[in-house]
């Protein structure tokens, strides 16, 4: 299996403002599995909070790529081989995705999952007035005390 780990930059919708700065882009760490006839691709984002930057996510992801690709580090195995962070669960992915290609299923149903719906977790918000902040189906308004 071939390893392939690349750095994008993609392009924001809109410049995203919190207390520490403003981005219009972000930077983006990408590894493909390519079988011959599938590709599994995983991403992530290097975080500087944890010590990452993409420099070191891509070398740690270029310094397991022999064992990938010799079939010694599957996804079992790659829980164990890295620490857990930015590489680790772009590869992770990336296993996934080409796992559950090459069976020809979902990767929720290999993992032995029911269909997933949509649950939002987490959402961050820009700085910026109430209307452009939230996406429109969250903004909200209030009548009488809060």
């Amino acid at each position: 299996m071939q390893v392939t780990v690349r750095s994008e930059i993609w392009p924001l919708a809109d410049a995203f403002k919190i207390s520490r700065g403003t981005r219009t882009q972000t930077e983006i760490v990408v590894v493909e599995l390519n079988d011959g006839t599938h590709v599994g691709r995983g991403e992530c984002m290097a975080n500087p909070r944890y010590d990452e930057s993409q420099e070191s996510v891509t070398a740690a992801l270029e310094a397991v790529a022999p064992a990938v690709e010799n079939g010694a580090l599957d996804r079992r195995a790659l829980q164990d081989a890295m620490p857990a962070g930015a590489a680790r669960n772009a590869l992770d992915c990336a296993l996934w995705d080409i796992e559950a290609k090459q069976a020809g299923v979902r990767a929720w149903t290999l993992a032995g999952l029911d269909d997933l719906q949509t649950v939002e977790t987490a959402y961050t918000i820009s700085v910026d007035t109430p209307e452009r902040s939230w996406p429109k189906r969250r903004v909200r308004t209030r009548t009488g005390p809060c």
